[in-house]
Protein backbone atom coordinates (compact mmCIF):
# COMPACT_ATOMS: atom_id res chain seq x y z
CA UNK A 1 0.00 0.00 0.00
CA UNK A 2 2.84 2.52 1.04
CA UNK A 3 4.46 1.82 -2.77
CA UNK A 4 0.66 2.86 -4.31
CA UNK A 5 0.95 5.91 -2.49
CA UNK A 6 4.08 7.14 -3.45
CA UNK A 7 3.58 6.24 -7.18
CA UNK A 8 0.28 8.17 -6.68
CA UNK A 9 2.23 10.96 -5.09
CA UNK A 10 4.81 10.95 -8.27
CA UNK A 11 2.10 10.93 -10.73
CA UNK A 12 0.47 13.91 -9.15
CA UNK A 13 4.10 15.93 -8.77
CA UNK A 14 4.91 15.01 -12.57
CA UNK A 15 1.04 16.03 -13.57
CA UNK A 16 1.27 19.33 -11.73
CA UNK A 17 5.03 20.20 -13.16
CA UNK A 18 4.06 19.96 -16.65
CA UNK A 19 0.78 21.79 -16.08
CA UNK A 20 3.03 24.34 -14.81
CA UNK A 21 5.83 24.05 -17.55
CA UNK A 22 2.83 23.79 -20.31
CA UNK A 23 3.85 26.20 -23.24
CA UNK A 24 2.00 29.62 -23.11
CA UNK A 25 0.05 31.83 -25.39
CA UNK A 26 1.65 35.55 -25.69
CA UNK A 27 -1.80 37.04 -24.42
CA UNK A 28 -2.40 35.23 -21.27
CA UNK A 29 -4.88 35.71 -19.18
CA UNK A 30 -4.47 36.48 -15.30
CA UNK A 31 -6.15 32.74 -14.59
CA UNK A 32 -3.62 31.34 -17.02
CA UNK A 33 -1.02 33.04 -14.93
CA UNK A 34 -2.43 32.20 -11.52
CA UNK A 35 -2.18 28.43 -12.62
CA UNK A 36 1.48 28.85 -13.56
CA UNK A 37 2.88 31.33 -11.44
CA UNK A 38 4.41 28.97 -9.33
CA UNK A 39 6.40 27.75 -12.51
CA UNK A 40 10.31 28.02 -12.86
CA UNK A 41 10.31 28.52 -16.48
CA UNK A 42 8.38 32.25 -15.65
CA UNK A 43 8.95 35.38 -14.70
CA UNK A 44 6.97 38.18 -13.74
CA UNK A 45 8.24 41.65 -14.47
CA UNK A 46 6.01 44.84 -13.81
CA UNK A 47 6.88 48.01 -15.71
CA UNK A 48 4.31 49.64 -13.91
CA UNK A 49 5.68 53.03 -11.63
CA UNK A 50 7.91 52.00 -8.96
CA UNK A 51 5.02 53.45 -6.20
CA UNK A 52 2.62 51.25 -7.52
CA UNK A 53 4.72 48.35 -7.51
CA UNK A 54 4.96 48.80 -4.11
CA UNK A 55 1.23 49.46 -3.19
CA UNK A 56 0.63 45.92 -4.61
CA UNK A 57 1.71 43.07 -7.01
CA UNK A 58 1.65 39.52 -8.22
CA UNK A 59 3.30 37.65 -5.75
CA UNK A 60 7.21 36.87 -6.57
CA UNK A 61 7.10 39.59 -9.63
CA UNK A 62 9.99 41.85 -9.76
CA UNK A 63 9.98 45.79 -10.81
CA UNK A 64 11.74 47.44 -13.66
CA UNK A 65 9.34 50.96 -14.50
CA UNK A 66 8.77 50.35 -18.74
CA UNK A 67 11.16 54.22 -19.08
CA UNK A 68 14.01 51.72 -17.98
CA UNK A 69 14.10 49.86 -20.92
CA UNK A 70 14.27 53.02 -23.60
CA UNK A 71 16.22 56.31 -23.82
CA UNK A 72 16.38 59.71 -25.88
CA UNK A 73 19.24 59.27 -28.57
CA UNK A 74 19.92 61.17 -31.20
CA UNK A 75 17.33 64.23 -29.98
CA UNK A 76 14.77 61.29 -30.53
CA UNK A 77 12.05 59.87 -28.37
CA UNK A 78 11.50 56.17 -27.08
CA UNK A 79 14.73 54.42 -28.77
CA UNK A 80 16.78 51.42 -27.76
CA UNK A 81 19.19 51.67 -25.28
CA UNK A 82 22.99 51.68 -25.81
CA UNK A 83 23.17 47.71 -25.53
CA UNK A 84 25.55 47.80 -22.72
CA UNK A 85 23.03 49.50 -21.00
CA UNK A 86 20.67 47.38 -21.93
CA UNK A 87 22.42 44.48 -21.51
CA UNK A 88 22.69 45.39 -18.16
CA UNK A 89 19.12 45.19 -17.23
CA UNK A 90 18.73 42.27 -18.94
CA UNK A 91 21.57 40.82 -15.86
CA UNK A 92 19.62 42.95 -13.56
CA UNK A 93 16.50 41.30 -13.99
CA UNK A 94 18.05 37.51 -14.69
CA UNK A 95 15.26 37.03 -17.63
CA UNK A 96 17.52 35.40 -19.88
CA UNK A 97 17.31 31.87 -16.82
CA UNK A 98 13.20 32.18 -17.44
CA UNK A 99 12.08 30.43 -20.62
CA UNK A 100 9.13 33.13 -20.70
CA UNK A 101 8.55 36.88 -19.29
CA UNK A 102 5.58 37.57 -18.64
CA UNK A 103 5.23 41.20 -18.35
CA UNK A 104 2.74 42.78 -16.23
CA UNK A 105 1.41 46.93 -16.53
CA UNK A 106 -1.55 49.14 -17.28
CA UNK A 107 -3.55 48.59 -20.27
CA UNK A 108 -5.66 52.58 -19.23
CA UNK A 109 -4.40 54.48 -21.79
CA UNK A 110 -2.67 54.69 -25.28
CA UNK A 111 0.50 55.50 -23.61
CA UNK A 112 0.52 52.66 -20.99
CA UNK A 113 -1.08 49.72 -23.68
CA UNK A 114 2.08 50.90 -25.96
CA UNK A 115 4.57 51.05 -23.14
CA UNK A 116 3.83 47.11 -22.36
CA UNK A 117 4.61 45.82 -25.98
CA UNK A 118 7.61 48.31 -26.57
CA UNK A 119 9.10 46.43 -23.34
CA UNK A 120 8.16 43.40 -25.37
CA UNK A 121 10.17 44.29 -28.30
CA UNK A 122 12.72 45.73 -26.32
CA UNK A 123 13.34 42.23 -24.51
CA UNK A 124 12.88 40.43 -28.00
CA UNK A 125 15.69 42.29 -29.47
CA UNK A 126 18.01 41.35 -26.22
CA UNK A 127 17.28 37.85 -27.29
CA UNK A 128 14.53 36.52 -25.37
CA UNK A 129 12.56 34.61 -27.64
CA UNK A 130 9.19 34.31 -25.36
CA UNK A 131 7.42 37.65 -23.94
CA UNK A 132 4.17 37.03 -22.71
CA UNK A 133 1.61 40.13 -21.95
CA UNK A 134 -0.52 39.75 -19.33
CA UNK A 135 -4.42 40.53 -20.75
CA UNK A 136 -6.15 43.94 -18.96
CA UNK A 137 -2.40 44.30 -17.28
CA UNK A 138 -2.93 44.27 -12.91
CA UNK A 139 -5.95 45.75 -12.74
CA UNK A 140 -7.05 42.02 -14.37
CA UNK A 141 -5.19 40.37 -11.84
CA UNK A 142 -6.78 42.07 -8.96
CA UNK A 143 -10.26 42.06 -10.20
CA UNK A 144 -9.97 38.05 -10.28
CA UNK A 145 -9.65 38.23 -7.01
CA UNK A 146 -6.14 36.65 -6.75
CA UNK A 147 -3.81 37.81 -3.96
CA UNK A 148 -1.00 40.42 -4.32
CA UNK A 149 1.80 41.45 -1.92
CA UNK A 150 4.12 44.66 -0.99
CA UNK A 151 7.56 42.86 -0.58
CA UNK A 152 10.27 43.92 -2.87
CA UNK A 153 11.43 41.24 -4.38
CA UNK A 154 15.43 41.08 -5.32
CA UNK A 155 16.27 39.58 -8.89
CA UNK A 156 18.23 36.93 -9.19
CA UNK A 157 21.20 38.28 -11.65
CA UNK A 158 22.21 36.40 -14.78
CA UNK A 159 25.50 37.14 -16.62
CA UNK A 160 24.69 35.77 -19.57
CA UNK A 161 25.26 37.95 -22.79
CA UNK A 162 22.88 38.90 -24.78
CA UNK A 163 21.95 37.32 -28.39
CA UNK A 164 20.88 40.46 -30.33
CA UNK A 165 17.96 39.69 -32.52
CA UNK A 166 18.51 42.57 -35.18
CA UNK A 167 15.70 40.84 -37.13
CA UNK A 168 13.03 42.92 -35.27
CA UNK A 169 14.89 46.74 -35.24
CA UNK A 170 14.45 48.96 -38.81
CA UNK A 171 16.50 51.53 -40.04
CA UNK A 172 15.35 53.92 -42.37
CA UNK A 173 17.23 52.18 -45.45
CA UNK A 174 14.84 48.92 -44.45
CA UNK A 175 12.07 51.29 -45.25
CA UNK A 176 13.17 52.60 -48.19
CA UNK A 177 13.43 49.35 -49.37
CA UNK A 178 10.11 48.03 -47.85
CA UNK A 179 8.84 50.79 -50.00
CA UNK A 180 9.23 48.89 -53.26
CA UNK A 181 9.27 45.35 -51.89
CA UNK A 182 7.60 44.81 -48.28
CA UNK A 183 5.15 46.18 -46.56
CA UNK A 184 5.05 49.34 -44.50
CA UNK A 185 2.70 50.21 -42.01
CA UNK A 186 1.79 53.25 -40.16
CA UNK A 187 0.40 53.03 -36.75
CA UNK A 188 -0.63 56.24 -36.11
CA UNK A 189 -4.27 57.82 -36.43
CA UNK A 190 -5.91 57.94 -39.09
CA UNK A 191 -5.84 62.19 -39.43
CA UNK A 192 -2.22 62.12 -38.54
CA UNK A 193 -1.56 59.33 -41.60
CA UNK A 194 -3.58 61.49 -43.88
CA UNK A 195 -2.53 64.99 -42.80
CA UNK A 196 -5.28 66.27 -41.98
CA UNK A 197 -3.70 66.55 -38.25
CA UNK A 198 -0.07 68.21 -38.23
CA UNK A 199 1.94 66.20 -35.87
CA UNK A 200 2.99 67.96 -32.90
CA UNK A 201 6.18 66.88 -32.48
CA UNK A 202 7.61 66.82 -36.53
CA UNK A 203 5.33 70.06 -37.52
CA UNK A 204 4.88 68.10 -40.51
CA UNK A 205 2.00 66.44 -42.45
CA UNK A 206 1.79 63.22 -43.88
CA UNK A 207 2.83 59.22 -44.29
CA UNK A 208 5.55 57.35 -45.99
CA UNK A 209 4.78 56.66 -49.48
CA UNK A 210 2.90 53.59 -50.11
CA UNK A 211 2.58 52.79 -46.38
CA UNK A 212 -0.64 51.58 -45.28
CA UNK A 213 -2.70 52.51 -41.80
CA UNK A 214 -3.57 50.27 -39.05
CA UNK A 215 -4.15 52.20 -36.23
CA UNK A 216 -2.82 50.85 -33.15
CA UNK A 217 -6.39 51.29 -31.38
CA UNK A 218 -7.67 48.63 -33.92
CA UNK A 219 -6.12 45.60 -31.52
CA UNK A 220 -7.69 46.65 -28.28
CA UNK A 221 -11.44 46.50 -26.96
CA UNK A 222 -13.05 49.41 -25.33
CA UNK A 223 -12.17 48.04 -21.55
CA UNK A 224 -8.44 48.01 -22.55
CA UNK A 225 -8.03 44.09 -22.92
CA UNK A 226 -6.93 43.15 -26.42
CA UNK A 227 -9.54 42.33 -29.00
CA UNK A 228 -9.87 38.11 -29.57
CA UNK A 229 -7.56 36.60 -31.82
CA UNK A 230 -10.00 35.83 -34.63
CA UNK A 231 -10.81 39.37 -34.82
CA UNK A 232 -6.95 40.62 -34.97
CA UNK A 233 -6.33 37.80 -37.40
CA UNK A 234 -9.54 39.02 -39.77
CA UNK A 235 -8.09 42.83 -39.65
CA UNK A 236 -4.49 41.49 -39.80
CA UNK A 237 -5.55 39.87 -43.29
CA UNK A 238 -7.31 42.56 -44.57
CA UNK A 239 -4.67 45.24 -44.76
CA UNK A 240 -1.70 42.69 -44.89
CA UNK A 241 -2.62 39.71 -46.77
CA UNK A 242 -2.08 35.72 -45.57
CA UNK A 243 1.77 35.62 -46.98
CA UNK A 244 3.51 35.30 -43.31
CA UNK A 245 7.17 35.88 -45.21
CA UNK A 246 6.73 38.81 -46.06
CA UNK A 247 8.86 41.94 -45.27
CA UNK A 248 6.44 44.16 -42.72
CA UNK A 249 8.27 47.35 -40.97
CA UNK A 250 5.99 49.22 -38.32
CA UNK A 251 6.03 52.93 -37.86
CA UNK A 252 4.44 55.48 -35.60
CA UNK A 253 5.42 58.78 -34.22
CA UNK A 254 8.35 57.44 -32.04
CA UNK A 255 8.43 53.73 -32.22
CA UNK A 256 5.87 53.16 -28.84
CA UNK A 257 2.55 52.41 -30.81
CA UNK A 258 4.33 50.55 -33.51
CA UNK A 259 5.40 47.93 -31.38
CA UNK A 260 1.39 46.96 -30.86
CA UNK A 261 1.36 45.69 -33.95
CA UNK A 262 4.55 44.18 -34.05
CA UNK A 263 3.74 41.95 -30.87
CA UNK A 264 0.57 41.28 -32.32
CA UNK A 265 1.44 40.16 -35.94
CA UNK A 266 4.93 38.59 -34.82
CA UNK A 267 4.24 37.20 -31.41
CA UNK A 268 0.14 36.36 -31.74
CA UNK A 269 -0.74 35.86 -35.43
CA UNK A 270 2.71 34.57 -36.30
CA UNK A 271 4.23 36.62 -39.13
CA UNK A 272 7.77 35.46 -39.46
CA UNK A 273 9.54 39.32 -40.75
CA UNK A 274 7.94 41.95 -38.58
CA UNK A 275 10.45 44.49 -37.74
CA UNK A 276 9.56 47.81 -36.01
CA UNK A 277 11.33 51.41 -37.41
CA UNK A 278 12.35 52.46 -34.15
CA UNK A 279 13.48 56.15 -35.54
CA UNK A 280 10.16 56.20 -37.06
CA UNK A 281 8.12 59.80 -37.99
CA UNK A 282 10.50 61.60 -36.01
CA UNK A 283 13.82 60.15 -37.51
CA UNK A 284 12.11 60.24 -41.11
CA UNK A 285 10.80 63.77 -41.34
CA UNK A 286 14.06 65.02 -39.44
CA UNK A 287 15.51 63.84 -42.07
CA UNK A 288 13.52 64.92 -44.52
CA UNK A 289 12.36 62.15 -46.12
CA UNK A 290 9.19 61.77 -48.76
CA UNK A 291 5.90 62.21 -47.33
CA UNK A 292 2.25 62.00 -48.98
CA UNK A 293 -1.28 63.17 -48.34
Amino acid sequence: MKYIYIILFLLITIFTVHAADKELPSIITASMLKEALNSKSIIVLDVRKVEEFKDAHIPGSICLTCMGWQTIDRHLDCQLPLKDDLEEMVCYTGIKKYKHVVLVGKQDTEINKSNITRVAWTIKYAGHNNPLILDGGFDSWVSSGYPVEKDWKKPEKCREKCKWNEDVLARKEDVLRAIEKGIVIDARTPSLFSGREIDSKTKKRGHIPFAINLPFSLIYKDDGKFEDIYTLNVIARKFIGDDKEKEIIILCCNGRLATSWWFILSEVLGYKKVKVYDGSMEEWCRDEGPLSH
